[in-house]
């Protein structure tokens, strides 16, 4: 029981850890330095967060605390990463992006994944209060 309160936890953590992996895929393959950075670290921190769930089955406390920082640092992240899209550095962390649409497109992209850490913040609130 105490394990499935955090499937929906589960699952937006492995959708942001595929999302994280091919950014830094792509970013591989354009050569950017600072994307392939940035998407690495996070990406490790995803899978760590992971490692955390997983311990849901033997483990009864109600918080996670590695993977609530983790969400708002992913939060933080896309945030910032929105605002960047509107300055030089897009070409730098984003070099893919080629045009109008597809900044859009990255920034709907990054909208979605600040709706899911807020989702999920208030999913564990929810679960540490019972």
């Amino acid at each position: 029981m105490y394990f499935s309160r955090y499937l929906l936890i589960r699952y937006i953590v492995t959708i942001f850890l595929f999302s994280n992996l091919m950014w830094f895929i792509i970013s591989a393959y354009y050569g950017s330095r600072i994307g392939i950075f940035v998407a690495l670290i996070m990406d490790i921190y995803s899978a760590v967060a992971s490692f955390e769930q997983l311990s849901k089955m033997h483990n009864r406390k109600r918080d996670i605390p590695i993977t609530r920082v983790y969400l708002y640092v992913q939060l933080a992240f896309s945030i910032i990463l929105g605002i960047l899209l509107f300055t030089s550095l897009k070409k730098e962390i984003f070099p893919f992006i080629i045009n109008q649409d597809t900044m859009y497109f990255m920034l709907g992209f990054l909208l979605i994944g600040i709706f899911l850490c807020l989702l999920c913040e208030y999913r564990i609130h929810q679960i540490i209060k019972n």
